[in-house]
């Protein structure tokens, strides 16, 4: 009975040998046969489902066969756990596959490694792909130390010609220098985007005052003066992009901070708004041609240099510094008998300089400020009103001065003035119009050059006004006369 027992135990061991050799015999066999996947690709390895850019929402696999085979592409995690069926397109031996991070449930995956997997039905293998895709779902924390509230002037040295800040996240990204202008209308028009990005955990951003599309250290064209949102983006390796400002309206700009740019301007109190250390002031008469007569100039530090008193008249202030130059309207009505009145008003309706340095163009309804510079363009407003005065004094042969409206309805029309003269001045509020038939009733004559002027109604708060709308003063109750030569003849015929 022993004997037939070890007999036995020794058929067992030789089973056991046999049948681990023929494991190990298809083992090395498996081991040399191609393989049966050929060339598999991954795109997007590190991704997002929230990801700024579409082809950046999923990782995806193309993989070919070598033998025609039915293929399930599966998800393994770290654990070796199948996890998902990825949404894979077979086409005979090729097979395109793609995976957006969610799991069977629906519910997304963690953030971490994952791996493809190739099941064959037929050859009843499955094949790992080695290298892993990341699941990234979320955005990086960023931290930035930009300061509001800041101005530069372009071409200046330091932190008088460039606004700088610094950057950081926890974890690479890449930084992106992003600046806009808001245009009149409140669109935002991109003017400086940075180029040739890398991954980076902290970074200074600077901004010189510069438009173009190029790399940090690259200075584009100088901007011209206004108010410019400086942002950024911070896009992480899966796609991940944080944005500043993430909306772009009033008051909710931040972390982006908005960045006045000064080249030189003035202001109608004759303020000089400029980050030069000197500036040229020149007064100028514009006539029958702008800018005319040169009257007065005075150099020196802004706010030091002074032009010297003048007679009465409407005059053109430039100033000038570091190549740029600007205007201001310069209205002075002295003891002359007739007056063109300066539509400030008006004039400072259609202005979207932003005084308030919100980043929007202070526009209406919103209120204006009354000393706030005029924007570039405004040579055109002065040479017209330069023109009137020009024609009044041919036509009446006398001293023609000019006055503002705010001066108006601050103190009235001079009671030494006969004739007042108003173009082009849609924008009135009620106690200009007060002032005005009180300067009618003492038997001043009012002259009305055009049928917009006094069209628009406003109101006024101390230095600024705010639009009501399109409500017309009664213009014929002022019996105005409606041409300069009509001025002249009722001189003449009241013998002023």
């Amino acid at each position: 009975m022993e004997r037939p027992l070890r007999i036995l135990a020794a058929l067992l061991m030789l089973l056991l040998v046999a049948g681990a050799a023929v494991v190990f015999f298809r083992a090395q066999v498996l081991k040399s046969a191609p393989s049966p996947i050929i060339a598999p690709t991954i795109t997007s390895a590190t991704f997002s489902p929230n990801a700024y850019k579409p082809n950046r929402r999923q990782a995806t696999l193309t993989v070919g066969l070598r033998k025609a085979d039915r293929a399930t592409v599966v998800i393994f995690d770290t654990d070796d756990r199948q996890i998902a069926v990825a949404d894979a397109k077979q086409k005979g031996r090729r097979i395109r596959a793609t995976w957006d991070g969610r799991l069977t449930d629906g519910a997304l995956a963690p953030d971490g490694p994952y791996r493809f997997a190739i099941r064959l039905a037929r050859q009843n293998r499955t094949i790992r792909i080695p290298d892993a895709i990341i699941l990234d779902a979320t955005a990086p924390t960023i931290e930035s130390d930009a300061k509001p509230g800041q101005r530069i002037s372009p071409g200046l040295e330091g932190s008088a010609g460039s606004y700088g800040f610094a950057l950081g996240a926890d974890e690479p990204v890449k930084f992106r220098l992003m600046v806009h202008q808001i245009q009149p209308s409140g669109a935002a028009r991109l003017i400086r985007r940075e180029t040739a990005l890398q991954f980076q955990r902290r970074k200074t951003l600077q901004w010189s005052a510069d438009a173009g599309n190029l790399p940090l250290d690259k200075a584009g064209k100088p901007v011209g003066p206004g108010s410019y949102i400086v942002g950024w983006t911070a896009e992480d390796r899966g796609g991940n992009l944080v944005i500043a400002p993430t909306v772009v309206k009033p008051n909710e700009l931040a972390p982006a901070q908005v960045v006045g740019v000064e080249t030189v301007a003035l202001t109608q109190s004759l303020k000089p708004l400029t980050l030069l250390a000197e500036v040229t002031l020149i007064r100028q008469r514009p006539g029958r041609a702008f800018p005319g007569e040169v009257v007065a100039r005075a150099k020196g530090a802004p706010g030091a240099a002074k032009l010297p008193s003048a007679p009465a008249g409407f005059y053109a202030i430039e100033i000038r510094g570091g190549g740029w130059k600007a205007w201001t309207p310069n209205a002075i009505p002295g003891g002359a008998p007739v007056l063109v009145m300066e539509p400030l008003y008006s004039w400072q309706a259609a202005n979207p300089t932003d005084a308030d340095l919100s980043g929007f163009p202070d526009v209406p309804p919103a209120p204006l400020g009354l000393d706030r510079p005029l924007p570039v363009g405004s040579e055109t407003e002065l040479a017209m009103l330069g023109h009137v005065a020009a024609e009044a004094r041919a036509a009446t042969r006398r001293k023609v001065g000019a006055i503002t409206d705010q001066a108006i309805e601050d103190r009235g029309v001079p009671p030494r003035t006969k004739v007042l003269i108003i173009a082009n001045a849609p924008v009135w509020t009620d106690a200009l119009y007060a002032k005005l038939r009180q300067f009618q009733r003492r038997g001043g004559t009012i002259v009305v050059l055009d049928a917009i002027s006094m069209t628009r109604k406003a109101e006024r708060s101390g230095d600024a006004i705010t639009i009501i709308g399109q409500r017309r003063a009664d213009v014929q109750a002022l019996e105005p006369i409606w041409t300069i030569s009509g001025s002249a003849t009722a001189f003449a015929r009241r013998g002023r």
